[in-house]
């Protein structure tokens, strides 16, 4: 399995935003992404990216994580 978080990061330049989501043709569930979300906090907390925006999904009723807007700051 692909780290989307690692691999989100890689193809964004510094001081650029982008957004993390699962690639669900390639077979990746919203309920596998909150390990993403996890691994987007601790890139955060490392000074690595600035979480933006959070979206949570509203169709389960259960408000996962299935997308994530940052900014590389190094």
């Amino acid at each position: 399995m692909r780290d989307v978080a690692k691999d989100a990061y890689d193809k964004t330049a510094v001081g650029a935003v982008s957004w993390m989501r699962p690639d669900t043709a390639a077979g990746e569930t919203i309920e596998g992404f909150q390990a993403v979300a996890l691994a987007a906090d601790a890139m955060q907390t490392d000074g690595l990216i600035l979480i933006r925006a959070v979206h949570k999904e509203s169709t389960s009723g259960r408000h996962l994580v299935d997308a994530i807007q940052f900014m590389r700051m190094r």
